[in-house]
């Protein structure tokens, strides 16, 4: 019975992997070494970054394109092994053929730097900026994130690093998200429009090394001690329309006090007749919260000058409402 065709096969290389192989290959023969020998000079040969010995299996395992693209590790030590140089070379093919055997960078649509706009561009940038780094173990690119003495514990999460490199979700602040993409490999030059990008994105408004680029619209006043918001626009029309709404409310707050007095009483007088304790409690409640919606009012109607204390003969100042002044009570 012949096999399905495909069923129990190992996919195809891709052209980055035949790439790694081919230059893996060419550093073992530069160096002249066997395979044995190899293994031997990795024990003395490991570094800081996890790369060490590694068996001679391992290592021809490493250039077997039919075994798949290799760990990160293992291409480390190779290179190392074979000592005649060709490390950044050998991870910059490493990091394209992981990222093409992953199959997934190309669905994440990123946009560029540049061009992000929103925390849903932010997420897939990053989920991009990781697939493109190879897409390290987690505790690696924990570990990578380390900066001036502070440990990648500290500074980037592990449940961080899950939810930022699956899409799942962004760092919380940008410090986190520098740690990220510095163990992504993002270089220092280009962290500054990594920050620009998330300013726009999480801040909400466009900033360039954390200065504001907001501008007050023409003919707006300029507040001294205030700063501008990045979503309302103060503007005299604004203040205008707010300070009608305030003396609105204080002029309800006034005319329905009287009825939540009523209210109380008919409330207790429902219960005691009724004979239910609950439907009085249930309604003195409703009675207590209306009130302290009333008295919330009134501190509003204060705050901004009105209310009886500002009334004359129990009547508010006129309110302006666009080029009319309409007295309290007109139509």
């Amino acid at each position: 019975m012949n096999p399905t065709p495909g069923r129990g096969s190992s996919p195809a290389p891709g052209r980055h992997h035949l790439r790694l192989v081919g230059h893996l290959v060419s550093l073992k023969e530069r160096s002249g070494c066997s395979y044995a020998r190899l293994a031997s000079n990795s024990r003395t040969t490991g570094g800081t970054d996890g790369a060490g010995s590694v068996s001679a299996t391992t290592l021809k395992r490493v250039v077997d394109p039919i075994q798949g693209v290799p760990v990160e590790r293992a291409v480390i030590s190779f290179v190392r092994a074979c000592g005649v140089g060709g490390e950044e070379k050998a991870l910059r093919l490493w990091r394209a053929a992981r990222a093409e055997s992953r199959g997934r960078l190309a669905g994440l649509r990123a946009p560029h730097v540049d061009g992000i706009r929103t925390r849903a561009d932010l997420a897939a940038a990053l989920a991009a900026v990781y697939e493109g780094a190879g897409a390290p173990a987690l505790r690696v690119l924990q570990a990578r994130a380390a900066d001036a003495g502070i440990a990648g514990h500290v500074l980037l999460p592990l449940s961080t690093v899950w939810r930022t490199a699956g899409r799942r979700g962004l760092p919380a602040t940008w410090k986190q998200c520098a740690a990220f993409l510095r163990a992504c490999g993002v270089p220092a030059r280009r962290m500054g429009r990594w920050e620009e990008a998330w300013e726009r994105a999480v801040a909400g408004r466009t900033a360039v090394r954390g200065r504001s680029l907001s501008r007050p619209a023409p003919g707006a006043p300029v507040r001294r001690g205030r700063t501008p918001s990045p979503v309302i626009n103060w503007t005299p029309e604004l203040e205008q329309s707010l300070m009608t709404l305030a003396k609105a409310l204080a002029i309800c707050a006034e005319d329905v006090k009287p009825v939540t007095d009523n209210m109380a009483r008919t409330a207790v007088m429902v219960g005691k007749t009724v004979g239910s304790l609950q439907l009085e409690k249930s309604g003195m409640v409703a009675v207590n919260a209306l009130s302290a919606l009333l008295h919330s009012l009134e501190a509003t109607a204060r705050l901004n000058g009105l209310g009886p204390s500002s009334s004359v003969n129990g009547h508010f100042p006129p309110v302006v409402q666009g080029r009319r002044v309409l007295a309290p009570g007109a139509g």
